[in-house]
């Protein structure tokens, strides 16, 4: 009798244990990813067809967005793990948001080339991204 008991009891802890297992980490997850930062990549004409990015300073998932109400985009990261992605296009007066999804510390360059003037963003050489 004391054995089933027993048996009955640890059977119900055991099913606590493996339910808290299996439901903590969803919450947590949808946590992080449900509320990124978003950090909005900004440029600038500074002359005839010349166009300067700022730096962008992001961190692990977030959300980094890109936008120009003036002309097409073409964006080429040159480390496709920081996004997922290594080629995107952007419809001018459209919006693209992407996620940072490996974020080792470090200094990441890509590229915008802007089909409205035919010429690349750049930045103090081409844009970067750093990941503090």
């Amino acid at each position: 009798m004391k054995s089933k008991r027993f048996l009955g009891f640890a059977s119900i802890v055991l099913m606590v244990l493996i339910g808290g297992f299996l439901v903590a980490p969803h919450e947590l997850l949808t946590e992080v990813i449900g509320n990124p930062v978003t950090k909005k990549a900004k440029f600038t004409k500074v002359g005839n067809k010349k166009w300067k990015a700022d730096p962008i300073h992001a961190s692990q998932n977030d959300a980094v967005a890109w936008s120009d109400s003036t002309s097409d985009l073409y964006i080429q990261f040159m480390d496709a793990t920081l996004f997922g992605v290594d080629t995107q296009t952007l419809k001018k007066g459209n919006t693209l948001t992407l996620t940072v999804r490996i974020a080792k510390n470090g200094t990441y360059p890509y590229a915008i080339f802007r089909t409205a003037d035919s010429t690349f963003v750049t930045g103090d050489s081409p844009p970067i991204i750093i990941i503090p």
